[in-house]
Formats: structure tokens, C-alpha cells, sequence
């Protein structure tokens, strides 16, 4: 799997139990908000799957415009580290 999907997939779960443990929200509730099924949700939080671009989209639609700036920061970030991280 590409480095960058890997990292992808890890900044996603850890952001989705982040959000719902913020907004005391259920995996059926989350699970809602994304528009896919409960079952789905939880694989998402479980790493089993990343998120789909139109998931990713609802997702982003319920941040305020710095926490979608400070998101993407933080994987540019972290993608720059593993870069680093690799060449050395």
C-alpha cells in the first residue's frame, strides 16, 4: 500500500474517534452524518477501510473551515516527516 494511503487512512480513523469522542456522538449518529451504513462506520474507526472521497466530503461538511486547514495541515505534516524519515 502507498505510504501516503497508509498515513491517509491512519489520520482519518484517529480524526473520526476524535470527532465523535468531541460531539459525544454514537457510531450510529457518525454513521449518519457520513451517509453510510453503522457496519461501515466502525470499519472506518477500525482501519479496515479509508474514508471515499464523497465521505470524506460529508465528513469535512461538518468542520468549521480552520479545523478542515488544520486537518490537512496535520497530514502535509506528517507526510513531510515520513519523507524525512525515509531518505535518512
Amino acid at each position: 500500500m502507498c505510504q501516503h494511503r497508509l498515513l491517509f487512512r491512519t489520520l482519518f480513523q484517529s480524526e473520526l474517534r476524535g470527532y465523535r469522542a468531541r460531539n459525544g456522538d454514537t457510531q450510529e449518529a457518525m454513521a449518519e452524518k457520513l451517509r453510510i451504513s453503522p457496519c461501515s462506520y466502525i470499519d472506518l474507526e477500525h482501519g479496515k477501510y479509508s474514508l471515499s472521497s464523497v465521505t470524506l466530503l460529508f465528513f469535512l461538511s461538518h468542520l468549521t473551515d480552520r479545523e478542515i486547514v488544520e486537518l490537512v495541515r496535520r497530514f502535509a505534516d506528517r507526510a513531510e516527516e515520513d519523507e524525512h524519515v525515509r531518505i535518512a
